[in-house]
């Protein structure tokens, strides 16, 4: 129902990027429609009772088609113009009614819910725009009682067609006033819950830039002081032996500075770009990431198996998917089980009519129970000893956040571990 009032509003291919600006259109257009709901009903009424008790038709239906056209300017994009036109017209209409029947009748209480309607369609920002509609309300209230050459026939009434006319009008304006309200109480509740959510999010932000800090800090400088003391070793080596396995260390200690770099890449680039859609085979990325860590020392030892169609082809943001099954695969690689003869890495999918899911399984070390609901921490490390940046999991927790999906964690100690990726259909 939102969503089609929506595209009646402004058009199905039609964006608005600011949503300030989208609520402020919203609001206007849904203000549009209920003065259209409102002018229909006194059209009905007029054409079943004129000219006993009602308004001549053909003023009704002149404010049905001055407001419908300003809900047209929104679709051509007019925004301004259609909230600059609409709120004269409002007052212009009211006017012309009002003032041509006995004030008795409560015709002059529409000119509440159209000032109210002035504040709920402009924002803060236009708030002496606002001011200025309902002043300009308020000047037409008056002149509508102190008026006595009203444009329109006047038209005399009787005590008890005046009573009619007062039920009908506060029934429908009472109404019509609370709306008015209750669109502005919408817009305070939905920036209040913008602003609890935008403050929870900073809150997790300091949090994470504190840990960042810190622990970027320590893993950036770590590798290169172990390069720097093995260097200093190898300059009083004489042993050929000795210089080599220095040679290796420094190598390795550079490969996981290299590694944690990397990391902080991908943990920039998905908080910073944006989503791209396109078509992803699933299959030949998988095979493509394992062929880019297979030669790896810890991986010659593990079988890959790759059982994922060939043909299955996914709608997502390829990027982001190859940081996520990277992640994955290298884990899997670097937490394997030296002492099974037999190591394995498996990824498969499961669909239904109604849900998708990936998975990469492998019989390495496992998780221990206490370490399973801490694992996608930021720099967390189950243990002292563990390599790795400690960003891999949290990377790709945030990462599959982004493009609404969801990672689930199955793992027994010494056994193995799965990791579940489940996707939108």
């Amino acid at each position: 129902m939102k969503k089609a009032v929506r595209n009646f509003i402004i058009g199905k291919t039609v964006y608005i990027e600011s949503q300030s600006e989208y609520r402020q259109v919203m609001l206007s257009g849904q203000y549009g429609l209920i003065s259209i709901v409102v002018i229909l009903f006194y059209l009905i009424k007029g054409l079943a009772f004129w000219p006993n008790i009602g308004q001549p038709p053909f003023i009704y239906l002149v404010g049905l088609v001055l407001i419908s056209y300003s809900l047209i300017l929104h679709r051509k994009r007019k925004h301004c113009t259609a909230n600059f036109f609409l709120f004269p017209t409002f007052n212009i209409l009211l006017y012309l009614i009002a003032s041509s029947e006995s004030i008795s009748t409560g015709a002059v209480i529409f000119f509440i819910p159209v000032s109210l309607g002035s504040f709920a369609v402009f924002n803060y920002s236009q708030r002496k725009i606002a001011v200025g509609f309902a002043a300009a309300s308020f000047l037409f209230f008056i002149l509508t009682i102190i008026s006595k050459s009203p444009i329109l026939t006047f038209r005399h009434l009787l005590e008890d067609r005046i009573r009619f006319n007062q039920i009908i009008n506060f029934s429908v304006a009472f109404p019509a006033s609370i709306m008015a309200v209750y669109l502005l109480i919408s817009i305070n509740y939905e920036n209040a819950v913008k602003l609890i959510k935008t403050n929870k999010q900073l809150g997790k932000l300091n949090e994470e830039l504190d840990r960042f800090v810190y622990s970027t800090s320590h893993d950036l400088r770590s590798p290169l002081l172990s390069v720097l003391g093995l260097l200093k070793l190898s300059e009083n080596s004489i042993g050929e032996k000795e210089l080599k396995q220095y040679h290796g260390l420094m190598q390795n200690r550079l490969t996981s500075l290299d590694k944690f770099i990397k990391d902080i890449t991908d943990y920039s680039r998905n908080n910073r770009l944006q989503i791209v859609s396109e078509d992803v085979n699933l299959a030949c990325l998988s095979n493509e990431i394992w062929e880019s860590l297979k030669y790896s020392a810890d991986a010659q030892s593990i079988t890959f198996i790759n059982e994922l169609p060939e043909d299955l082809i996914v709608t997502n943001d390829g990027t982001r998917l190859q940081v996520v099954l990277s992640n994955l695969i290298s884990n899997a690689i670097r937490y394997h089980d030296h002492r099974k003869e037999s190591k394995f890495i498996r990824i498969y999918q499961r669909a239904t009519s109604t849900s998708f899911s990936l998975h990469v399984e492998d019989n390495g070390q496992g998780i221990a129970a206490e370490y399973q609901t801490k694992i996608f921490g930021m720099f967390f490390r189950a243990n002292e000893t563990a390599t790795g940046s400690g960003l891999g999991l949290y990377i790709v927790k945030e990462t599959l956040a982004k493009l609404s999906c969801s990672i689930q964690l199955t793992s027994t100690l010494n056994q193995g571990s799965t990791f579940s990726i489940y996707m939108p259909k």
